[in-house]
């Protein structure tokens, strides 16, 4: 009994000494940032999901959103910095003291539902506020891109055309005048 007891305030106290790190953050991506350079320069997550940047240089870098979406603040040293994307787009970033830095982030539209209930197209987790607004098209094959919703915020929308045929999806979050890059395209066969 006293070595379960033991083992069990051993078990406690390691969880406790673990570091927080934010839930969206472990279930994204990581970004090291080290040699004047942001690696991978290119990141996909899924929506809600964050990304946390490692600032492993002695020298000064951050990790600034060239839309005005985040800014890192100044960081070194193995410093961190995570950040949730809770909409869809692709957001590109620099480092505002080395203009050679850059990055990106994209986040693609969810899609879920079925033929016989029909489909919902999501491009953010929260309602828009504060200014922030979505654009979402859809074009059916090579078509034409299509607005489906312009300058809402809303999250998500149903969508079940009357016409079969292989659908994609792309979103971009607006801030104030400035968007996003449109997110990668989500395709969905609809018959």
């Amino acid at each position: 009994m006293k070595l379960l007891a033991s083992t069990v305030a051993v078990a406690t106290a390691a969880v406790l000494l673990v570091p927080s790190v934010p839930a969206q953050a472990r279930a994204g991506a990581s970004v090291t940032v080290a040699d004047m350079a942001f690696s991978p320069g290119s990141v996909t997550i899924g929506l809600g999901q964050g990304v946390t940047w490692t600032f492993q240089d002695a020298t000064a870098h951050t990790s600034t959103s060239d839309q005005a979406f985040w800014d890192s603040g100044t960081k070194s040293g193995g410093a961190t910095y995570s950040r949730a994307f809770t909409s869809a787009g692709t957001f590109a970033y620099h480092c505002t003291f080395h203009s050679m830095m850059r990055g990106k982030v994209a986040v693609p539209v969810t899609v879920t539902g079925a033929p016989n209930t029909g489909w919902t197209f999501r491009w953010a987790t929260k309602k828009g506020k504060g200014g922030i607004t979505f654009d979402v098209q859809t074009r059916l094959g090579s078509g034409k891109w299509k607005p489906l919703v312009t300058g809402v915020t809303t999250t998500s929308k149903k969508f079940d055309p009357a016409r079969a045929g292989s659908y994609s999806v792309r979103a971009r979050t607006a801030k104030g005048g400035s968007r996003s890059g449109w997110s990668p395209t989500t395709t969905v066969p609809i018959s």
